[in-house]
């Protein structure tokens, strides 16, 4: 007997839900990074998706070169980690008066630059890390793929240690500050050149971990990382580009949207959805999700 159409419609709503909700992490994870970068430089990163590409085809390159799973991985976030470092020394930093708009322009360049550099060493076809070890599980009809929880729990780990980072720890108070309070920041003797390679340090790390953990399901590809980026951005402009908190819901909403749309629309129109929402967003409430347009917030 064919289970009740109700039932059906429930489930497959639940499925669509939990797509969303993993695709959402990755989106929370570089909103996160982008958040970072701006709070404390006001940098614009149009990068951040390239760390997650350049993290991603790493993993790939380091398991096929017969290392570890796990030991690729790590390699290949810290290594971004590095690049995103480098990044902020050798570009941002040289720049005297650094505005949104010549951070965009700049990064912009990097990004370019990164693409052309994964184009050349890995090729122009999509490569996905191994899936990460677990068993796929089936709840009332709704499969839940093993990577999906690795892709949540990575943003429960990692984007709630950045919130705690940034709530108890002694550094993470020291980088709200040198966003609220720059010039009195640097009385108090914190230095706005470690703060600002710290933020960059964050903002690699959580590229790297978003690109390794949806590497399995989504793949990586050298030119990936401008759309996957511009749904890190939507998610910081609902998080109003300066609170985490706000940012996270904000990818997790916009992941489910997009697999509702998806699913029951027309997959053609997924990413149209995302830019939709940025669009109205701007228009209707540019401060995002966040009450107030005020202090940096996590």
């Amino acid at each position: 007997m064919e289970p009740p159409q109700g039932l059906i419609v429930l489930t497959d709503f639940l499925q669509l839900t939990v797509a969303g909700l993993s695709q959402g992490s990755v989106y929370a994870l570089l909103a996160v990074g982008l958040i970072a970068v701006y709070t404390v430089r006001h940098v614009i990163n149009i990068a951040q998706g390239e760390f997650a590409m350049l993290a991603g085809l790493g993993s790939v390159w380091l398991t096929a070169a017969g290392m570890p799973l796990l030991l690729a991985i790590l390699v290949a976030i810290l290594s971004v980690t590095l690049v995103a470092i480098a990044m902020d020394r050798l570009i941002i930093a040289r720049v005297k008066k650094l505005t949104p708009l010549i951070s965009i322009i700049l990064t912009l360049g990097v990004s370019t630059l990164l693409q052309a550099i994964m184009l050349l060493a890995w090729g122009p076809e999509a490569k996905g890390v191994p899936l990460f070890p677990g068993t796929n599980i089936l709840i009332g009809g709704v499969s839940i793929r093993s990577q999906e929880f690795w892709m949540i729990g990575a943003l429960v780990v990692v984007g709630g240690g950045i919130v705690l980072f940034y709530e108890k720890s002694r550094w993470g108070k020291a980088l709200r500050a040198c966003a609220e309070q720059p010039v009195a920041a640097r009385i108090v003797g914190i230095s706005p050149v470690a703060a600002s390679v710290l933020a960059f340090a964050i903002a690699g790390f959580v590229g790297g971990v978003a690109g390794v953990v949806a590497s399995p399901i989504y793949l990586s590809l050298w030119s990936g990382g401008v759309l996957l980026g511009l749904k890190g951005f939507v998610a910081a402009v609902l998080g109003g580009f300066v609170s985490f908190r706000a940012a996270i819901v904000g990818a997790l909403l916009l992941g489910m949207i997009e697999a509702y749309v998806a699913g029951y629309v027309s997959s053609g129109l997924r990413d149209g959805a995302a830019f939709l929402i940025l669009i109205l967003v701007l228009v209707v409430r540019p401060q995002g999700l966040v009450l107030k347009p005020t202090a940096v917030r996590v």
